[in-house]
Formats: C-alpha cells, structure tokens, sequence
C-alpha cells in the first residue's frame, strides 16, 4: 500500500470520503494524487501530494483549485496533506490556499499519519472511569467496610451527595452532638 492510500485508509476511518481523480470542481479539472471530503462534523476538503510532484506545479494546482472554489461559493476549509516534507518558502506559499498538513517522511507510519491529520480526526476522549475515577461515596464506603459503618459515618457520606455546605452542616451537628451542646440558644435576661 502506498503512502498516499494509507492517507486515505486514516481518513476514511474517520469519516472521509474519497473522492474521484480527477478533483473536479466548476468544470476545472485538478490532478492531485488524491482528494477527500469530509461527511458529517468535518467538511474539509482533503488533498494529498507527495513530494513527486514538483512544487511549482503543486502551488499552482492548490491556488487553481483555491479560486475555483472561490467562484463556487465554497465555504469548505481545504487541508493539504504534503507527504515527504516541505520547504519553508514552499509550505508558506501553500500556506496562501490551504492549511498545509507535512509529513516529514516520505514512507510514513500510520502514528505518522495520524500525527499529522489529527485536526481532521475526531477526538478519541479516554473511557470516563479513567478520567473521573469511581464515585467517590462508593469507593468511601467500601475502604470503611460493612463493620466499620456507624451512623455518624452514614450521616456525613449521606451529606456528602448534598455538597461541601451539607458536610459542613453534618460536621457541625456530629462535634455539637458529642460536646453536648444543642442548637438551642439558652435565653439569659440577666
């Protein structure tokens, strides 16, 4: 498989479709190695060149398709996959028509790939157990274990689920409770 199908292989896994060489767009024609749109959430528009083709030529087949679209009234961000690095002249004067997306390797990897495009992919968030962890009331009650469970205990993981104000309040009620002090204000008029 060549670097460019695998582009595409990363692409289309992540919702792309690849579209047919080549690249039509208001009549004109473009002849880039590949191309992709992207469906649903995305809607870039992907183009993919090697370091095969000759810069110059490159320039001006993105600025083409840059006013071709332009003339169509396209609102579709164009991303260019440049597969075997660029220049920095080159890569500012793509920079002009497209957001440039450089693959310093000519022979990528898929992490290669995937590195380069992330910003076309969707983002793979992390299972949420492992982000927020267990509840917290279980993981208490569960380290006080069922012998070690008084009604003070109860009581203060209860207040918990109520917030730090519940807490607060429950704290306040247990040391109350075991200095024997009530909430009632005694009324002294002397």
């Amino acid at each position: 498989m060549t670097s460019v199908q695998e582009v595409l292989t990363v692409l289309e896994q992540a919702g792309f479709e690849r579209l047919p060489k080549p690249l039509t767009v208001v009549g004109a024609e473009f002849d880039f190695e590949a191309a992709a749109s992207g469906t649903h959430t995305s809607h870039d528009l992907v183009l993919v060149a090697t370091d095969q083709v000759p810069r110059k030529r490159l320039q001006r087949l993105v600025a083409g398709l840059a006013r071709s679209l332009d003339l169509a009234a396209s609102r579709r961000p164009v991303s260019l996959v440049l597969i075997g690095g660029a220049t920095s002249s080159d890569r500012m004067e793509l920079e002009r028509y497209a957001r440039v997306l450089p693959i310093a390797s000519a022979t990528p990897d898929i992490a290669e790939i995937e590195e380069a495009v992330a910003v076309l992919l969707p983002l793979k968030l992390p299972n949420a157990e492992l982000v927020h962890g267990r509840d917290p009331i279980n993981e208490v009650m569960g380290a006080l274990g069922p012998s070690n469970r008084t009604p003070d205990h109860i009581a203060l993981i209860t207040a918990a689920a109520d917030g730090t104000d519940a807490v607060r309040e429950a704290l306040r009620q247990y040391a109350n409770d075991g200095a024997g002090w009530t909430d009632q204000i005694e009324n002294v008029d002397e």
